[in-house]
């Protein structure tokens, strides 16, 4: 774990808010796949592998946790099961394939993100409404996983190629 101080909780503060207005701009945006209304891209995933990556898994696990939190304010108490479930599964992908990098790239460690998390909705939508039926949209939500995890992977390695570097190195 890495030294406690005010600057990095007011980094780590300023990511947090980045990625819960990410994550409401996100809501408004018109579901992508019609028969999976909870399906999203999850633009605020590039900023929870960010956070993995340059602060550390635990903070990483914190940070999903308070974003979970923030974000079930700005939405309906519906969507918190589908938003614990799908966050931290990909959270722990995630931080899982972390430990390989970069012998993995962070494309694949988004990948895996992706279609854990939408799995992850998916077993929450079919336990919620009961409906098992459900689980036939799993290729169609899998392969917009890969999609998706693709374009939070790349938009990952831009923050971390563009973001300049005082903002975690806190030595």
């Amino acid at each position: 774990m890495k030294k406690f101080s005010a600057r990095r909780i007011a980094v780590l503060g300023v990511l947090l808010a980045m990625a819960s207005v990410l994550f409401v701009v996100e809501s408004y945006i018109p579901p992508l796949l019609p028969m999976a209304p909870y399906v999203k891209i999850g633009l605020a995933n590039s900023v929870v592998l960010f956070v993995i990556i340059g602060f550390g898994v635990w903070d990483g696990l914190i940070f999903v946790l308070l974003k979970n939190a923030i974000t079930a304010l700005a939405a309906t108490p519906f969507v918190l099961p589908f938003n614990l479930a799908g966050s931290l599964c990909a959270y722990l992908a995630m931080a899982a394939l972390y430990f390989l990098y970069p012998k993995v790239s962070l494309v694949s460690i988004s990948v895996a993100g992706a279609i854990l998390s939408n799995i992850a909705r998916t077993c929450v939508a079919v336990l919620l409404m009961q409906a098992q039926s459900l689980y036939i949209q799993l290729p169609f939500v899998c392969l917009f996983s890969v999609l998706a995890g693709i374009v939070i992977g790349v938009l990952t390695t831009f923050l971390i190629k563009y973001l300049p570097e005082r903002l975690t190195n806190f030595s």
